[in-house]
């Protein structure tokens, strides 16, 4: 009989308290791993972009190599913590939207326009498997040109907008 294969066999968790992150003189994230050795041009990726993002951070190297897993930011040290989540919050930006305005179909295409935490905006969707119902209400949004947005959560939204989001969920 053969032996499971465990799937933490093939991941490297990296010991967060014991590593550097910090920026170069050309804004690239340099990673120093516990045993020394320095990895330029890092790129984080959540591996689970939508339930955990304080953990389990891949850090991959500029072949889109992995070096090893972050399991929890918070044992990052300060410093390289606050310019962690800087980095992700830039790969994964994500405008949440507000309040929404209208919603007008044509040609198959839903015209939005809403106001989000970065100013109003307006945007198609192709189809209403763009949008992404989650639990508590949470939405996940994307539009025809294949940028993000995010309702918190829908409930909380005024009158006008749940009555014309209900319309596409």
């Amino acid at each position: 009989m053969k032996e499971a294969i465990k799937v933490t066999d093939g991941l490297e968790f990296i010991d967060a308290s014991h590593i550097r992150i910090e920026r170069n003189a050309f804004e690239e994230l340099v990673v120093q791993l516990p045993d020394g050795t320095v990895q330029t041009k890092v790129e984080p990726v959540y591996a689970f972009p939508v339930s955990e993002t304080s953990r389990y951070i891949s850090l991959m190297d500029e072949e889109s190599n992995e070096i090893g897993i972050i399991e929890d930011i918070k044992h990052l040290p300060h410093e390289s913590r606050k310019i962690l989540v800087e980095e992700l919050q830039k790969r994964y930006f994500m405008p949440k939207i507000t309040k929404i305005n209208a919603i007008e179909g044509q040609f198959g295409v839903t015209q939005w326009a809403v106001e989000t935490s970065q100013g109003d905006v307006q945007f198609g969707l192709r189809t209403r498997y763009d949008i992404d119902s989650l639990e508590n209400g949470r939405v996940l949004i994307k539009d025809a040109d294949g940028n993000r947005y995010e309702i918190e959560n829908y409930n909380k939204l005024d009158p006008k907008s749940i009555a014309l989001l209900e319309t596409q969920l």
